[in-house]
């Protein structure tokens, strides 16, 4: 759970400290470095809370900066405290908050956009990255007026919003020169949806990566009581209305009478913060007498130790673009069991097809958990799979490549009015 201090997140410091710009070592063109050094790129944030979104743009943010010679500083439109925060600091990436309530009549939410106007130009950036609705809105409709040269509105879901009017929706986005998204589906839903012309939209996969372990598999199952033979899951996904895990209890407990009918202990492991529904979640387990089989870890810094401790990973989401939930635990080599929605379809490609489930289908995600629980070839032969997957689509060096050149482009007037299809990172994998 954020409590709001500023704690050193320790297994996160390692993706952003400090290190040598061969780090990455991405093809470059010396037309590009000329294009990017010096530039003043300034990361617009929903607020310090640290999510999916916050965590893709520090990871850019900080490759930018070491590989690419750019001037970064982040910028969030809430100024609560929160793990983001620290996490900007531990990369040396400075950091400018300013408080945009939208809420209130037409008077006071205009206040708050010129306010927040006001800050970015201050800021006198080259270019403007926003991620998540609200830095999206905010940027599409003023970044003119902050002397940038160019705005990126990148979608990072695919929720519906009821904090804008669909009219100023749209005009932002109409008004944004570079539309970046996660993933083809989400390109489709902001034409679908919102009229985008979706060949102007750029597909760029947010990079997957994870730090070395802080604690190892022994001293995480043994926290547990767990034995080698016991069966551990984990979902990673804040306790939000967006993520399902009222599905995923339920299938739970009838993955624990199979099991346990079998002499096999298993716990199912939920890592992220409060943010909604977590009183609803944990009065379902009470009521599903899953007490003993299920715990709430709240937010989880040694991701990779959880990972590294678990046995298969479970993503049960209503909606998504292309969910962490489901690549990072790729990433590490783990089985995915997961919703069958088109962010997650995509996300898990040809390798996860077999084990995802439809929406609400409570036996279904059971009978996909069970079949992985069974057989450790499986769970092995398809986690390696999952891994080779997204290390050759979502790496460091196809990510940051991929944003640097878009930029460099964009910021020298050398943009074409669309993007052709074989600068969509990923494509080969849609």
């Amino acid at each position: 759970m954020d409590d709001g201090s500023y704690r050193r997140p320790t297994a996160l410091f390692h993706v952003l400290r400090k290190e040598p710009r061969t780090t990455l070592a991405p093809v470059r063109t010396a037309q590009r470095v000329a294009s990017l050094a010096e530039k003043r790129l300034v990361f617009v944030l929903a607020g310090e809370v640290l999510g999916g979104a916050e965590r893709n743009a520090l990871l850019l943010a900080s490759h930018l900066v070491r590989n690419e010679g750019a001037v970064v500083e982040i910028c969030a439109l809430d100024d609560r405290p929160g793990r983001a925060r620290a996490l900007a600091a531990a990369g040396d990436l400075p950091w400018t908050s300013v408080s945009t309530p939208w809420s209130g009549g037409r008077r006071a939410k205009a206040f708050s956009l010129w306010r927040a106007a006001r800050t970015l130009r201050r800021l006198r950036p080259d270019a403007l990255l926003s991620s998540t609705n609200l830095p999206n809105v905010v940027c599409g409709l003023t970044w003119r007026y902050s002397g940038a040269q160019v705005s990126l509105w990148n979608q990072c879901d695919v929720l519906p919003t009821s904090r804008f009017s669909d009219g100023l929706f749209r005009r932002a986005l109409r008004s944004s020169p570079l539309v970046v998204t996660t993933a083809f589906q989400a390109r489709d839903w902001l034409a679908r949806e919102w009229g985008a012309d979706a060949r102007r939209i750029h597909v760029i996969r947010s990079e997957v990566s994870l730090p070395a372990a802080e604690r190892s598999r022994k001293e995480w199952r043994a926290e547990f009581g767990l034995a080698d033979g016991d069966l551990a899951a984990c979902m990673l996904g804040h306790l939000h209305v967006g993520k399902d895990h009222d599905t995923l209890l339920r299938a739970w407990r009838l993955v624990v009478d199979a099991l346990e009918g079998e002499g096999r202990r298993c716990v199912l492991l939920l890592a992220g913060r409060p943010a909604g529904t977590h009183h609803a979640i944990k009065a379902l387990a009470f009521d599903l007498a899953l007490r003993d089989r299920i715990r709430f870890l709240g937010d989880v810094e040694d991701v990779s130790g959880l990972l590294d401790a678990v046995d298969l990973a479970v993503f049960s989401s209503r909606s998504e673009a292309l969910g962490r939930g489901a690549t990072e635990p790729m990433y590490a080599g783990l089985p995915v069991v997961a919703t069958d929605v088109p962010g997650i379809r995509e996300a898990v490609g040809e390798p996860g097809l077999p084990f995802l489930a439809p929406p609400s289908e409570v036996a279904r995600l059971a009978d996909s958990i069970l079949r992985l629980a069974r057989d450790a070839e499986l769970r092995a032969r398809v986690g390696q799979a999952n891994a080779d997957l997204i290390r050759d689509r979502q790496s460091a060096e196809v990510t940051t490549s991929a944003y640097a050149d878009l930029l460099a482009r964009a910021l020298s007037g050398r943009l074409a009015a669309q993007p052709s299809e074989p600068s969509l990172v990923g494509w080969q994998h849609a």
